[in-house]
């Protein structure tokens, strides 16, 4: 079974969620190169919410490490963050290729 893991970050500023967005989209295959989904979203002027999905924990610990790196060393531009992590019980994508 799949593994999501789901992080929501809350920045000081619009200005230091706008730089974070943009270094993580330029360093995310990088930083979970097992992910099997990536999603970004922007849920506020100053907070994101990234949810990641693996094929199994394993994948989801080869990346800890990276995405706990990146997130200190941008502390300094973060109010508040949290993740929650789990199965994943539906994964749907719609194929837009066969349109």
């Amino acid at each position: 079974m799949s593994i999501s893991r789901v992080r929501m970050v809350d920045f000081i500023s619009e200005e230091s969620s706008i730089a974070f967005e943009k270094e993580y989209i330029k360093r995310a295959r990088e930083l979970v190169p097992n992910a099997l989904n990536l999603i970004l979203t922007r849920t506020g002027p100053e907070s994101l919410r990234n949810i990641a999905v693996y094929q199994d924990q394993k994948d989801v610990d080869s990346s800890f490490e990276a995405t706990e790196n990146f997130m200190v060393n941008r502390k300094g531009s973060i109010k508040d963050a949290i993740y929650l992590h789990g199965p994943v019980s539906l994964n749907y994508s719609k194929d837009l290729s066969t349109k």
